[in-house]
């Protein structure tokens, strides 16, 4: 009969890397989204603690979850085995040391629906853990753009001066696939999201 795969409205890169005193927390506010159209993609990058095995328990509960078991190889090359998996209309992606709101992705895949978006962005929180104290996120106050404003990077050149947080964003797949875009594999290099979110506003 073919290819009988469905495509999720969003799949969520989770890279991965000895992170098993954060990850369960992260799983929970990904496999608790309000917006339940999603897959969900681990990537474990050769981690030497316990971080392949809560995956996996989380996977026997879950079926939208993805396990991608590979050696050490870095962020760039972890990332874009993600995005060769990725079968999502839109990607999403969210590190293993955070979490997120229970309707960010219902949210944005709405938002990028009812005005035909290739990129739709939210603000975040910076939680300080020996301090307890939580920074909210609103590059909007310091006049670098608007919320709940639709541009195009090309018109409104401010996009490329704030930091890239690729990581709040969801992104159309056809715009990362028709346009080659992907991470730089640079072993060991820190930043890898900087290019990735500056081709992405580029085309």
């Amino acid at each position: 009969p073919g290819n009988t795969q469905r495509t999720p409205a969003v799949s969520i890169l989770v890279p991965c890397y000895n992170v098993e005193k954060y990850l369960p927390q992260c799983l929970d506010s990904i496999i608790n989204q309000t917006l339940e159209d999603i897959e969900i993609i681990c990537l474990n990058d050769g981690s030497k603690d316990g971080t392949l095995d809560i995956i996996r328990d989380y996977a026997e509960r879950d079926g939208r979850i993805v396990v991608v078991d590979k050696p050490n190889a870095g962020y760039g090359a972890t990332m874009n085995k993600g995005l060769d998996v990725a079968r999502g209309k839109y990607i999403g992606i969210v590190e293993s040391d955070d979490l997120i709101e229970p309707d960010m992705f219902k949210r944005l895949y709405e938002t990028a629906e009812e005005y035909n978006l290739d990129l739709a962005r939210c603000l975040n929180t910076e939680y300080n853990e020996l301090t307890g104290k939580k920074e909210y996120s609103n590059c909007e106050s310091i006049g670098l753009y608007k919320c709940n404003e639709v541009f195009k990077p090309r018109e409104q050149k401010y996009i490329f001066y704030i930091q890239p947080s690729i990581w709040d964003g969801l992104y159309r797949k056809t715009l990362l696939d028709d346009n080659g875009i992907r991470f730089l594999e640079t072993p060991g290099a820190s930043f890898q999201d900087t290019s990735f979110a500056f081709k992405v506003y580029s085309v």
